[in-house]
């Protein structure tokens, strides 16, 4: 009995899904860059605090995880932006 085997073909981006991609990619870096802004907003408002202030280590927290999520969206534009076709 002879077996039918399919080969695998590379992956192929449909021109309907390149919309979504870019989009995407738009949103992505828009969030990104305002995650960043205000993550520099806090920044400032907790150098106006003493060191010791438990407001100041709340802020710097939140600052600290806002840039964290504003890298990896960074990382996700790059991703998505690797789907697009170059210009």
């Amino acid at each position: 009995m002879q077996q039918n085997r399919v080969e695998p073909r590379p992956l192929i981006v449909v021109a309907t899904t390149l919309p979504f991609f870019a989009r995407a990619a738009t949103i992505v870096q828009e969030t990104w860059r305002e995650l960043d802004r205000m993550a520099a907003a806090l920044d400032q408002c907790a150098v106006a605090l003493s060191a010791d202030n438990a407001e100041r280590a709340i802020l710097e927290l939140l600052t600290g995880g806002m840039r964290e999520l504003a890298r990896r969206l960074e990382q996700t534009e790059v991703a998505l932006s690797a789907c697009l076709p170059t210009p």
